[in-house]
C-alpha cells in the first residue's frame, strides 16, 4: 500500500479478485451516510448467479442518487439477454445503454457540483464519489472514459479542496506491474494519488485506514 497523502483527493483500492473490494467500499460508504456533513454517491458492482454459476454483474447505485432503477445490467454471459453485439470481456458481453443509464447521470451529478459555490451551510460538507470500479467492463464505455476523466481532473485540482474519489481498480496482473490498462495505470502512478491494496489479512483493518483518508478531506 501506498503511503496516505493528505493532500490526495483520489483514493484507490487495488487487490486480487476476491479478496474483498467491493465489501471495504461498501463498509466505508456506510460509515460515511452515518455522517450529516458527507454527501457520498456512486456505485458498486455486484456478481449475478444463476445456479450457483456466475452469469453477469450489475452496478448498484449508492447514496442520494435519484434515479427510480437503483441496480442495472452491467454485463453478462453470452445468451443471457445481453445484446451480443456489445462489447466483449472475455465470458461477458457489456450493456452498454444499461451500463451508462444508471452510471453517466451519477457521475454528472457530481461532475456538476464541484467547484461550484456552495451555500454557507455546505461549504465544509465533503462530497465523495464511490466507483467500484474503473475497469475494462467499465471502460469499454467511450462515454463512461470520458466522464472518469473529466471527474479525475476537476477532483485532483487545486481548487478543489471538499471533493473525494474512491474507486476500485484492478489488481497488477503484469510483471511490469502494470495492468494494461492505460487510463488506470497512468491514474495509479500519480503521484496525487493513495493506492491502499486489500488482502484477505488487512481487509477489516483497511476500513478504517480508508475512511480515515476520506474524512481527512472535512474542512475545518
Amino acid at each position: 500500500m501506498n503511503a496516505a497523502k493528505n493532500s490526495a483527493n483520489i483514493l484507490l483500492i487495488t487487490g486480487k479478485p476476491g479478496t474483498g473490494k467491493t465489501t471495504l467500499i461498501s463498509r466505508v460508504f456506510e460509515l460515511l451516510s452515518q455522517r450529516t456533513d458527507v454527501s457520498s454517491n456512486g456505485f458498486i458492482t455486484e456478481e449475478v448467479r444463476e445456479n450457483h454459476r456466475r452469469i453477469g454483474f450489475d452496478i448498484v447505485l449508492l447514496g442520494s442518487a435519484t434515479s427510480v432503477a437503483r441496480r442495472a445490467p452491467l454485463a453478462r454471459c453470452v445468451g443471457y439477454g445481453v445484446n451480443s453485439r456489445g462489447p466483449r470481456v472475455g465470458q461477458y458481453v457489456v450493456d452498454l445503454p444499461s451500463f451508462e443509464g444508471l452510471a453517466i447521470p451519477c457521475i454528472q451529478s457530481v461532475l456538476n457540483g464541484v467547484g461550484n459555490q456552495r451555500p454557507e451551510g455546505d461549504r465544509k460538507k465533503l462530497t465523495v464519489c464511490i466507483i467500484d470500479e474503473i475497469g475494462k467492463m467499465e471502460l469499454s464505455s467511450s462515454n463512461f472514459t470520458k466522464h472518469i476523466q473529466q471527474l479525475i481532473n476537476k477532483v485532483s485540482s487545486s481548487g478543489c479542496l471538499n471533493t473525494v474519489l474512491l474507486a476500485t481498480v484492478p489488481s497488477s496482473r503484469r510483471p511490469d506491474g502494470l495492468r494494461g490498462i492505460r487510463l488506470v495505470d497512468d491514474l495509479c502512478s500519480r503521484p496525487d494519488v493513495s493506492l491502499f491494496e486489500v488482502s484477505f489479512s488487512n481487509r477489516d483493518s483497511l476500513v478504517k485506514q480508508v475512511y480515515d483518508a476520506t474524512i481527512g478531506h472535512m474542512a475545518h
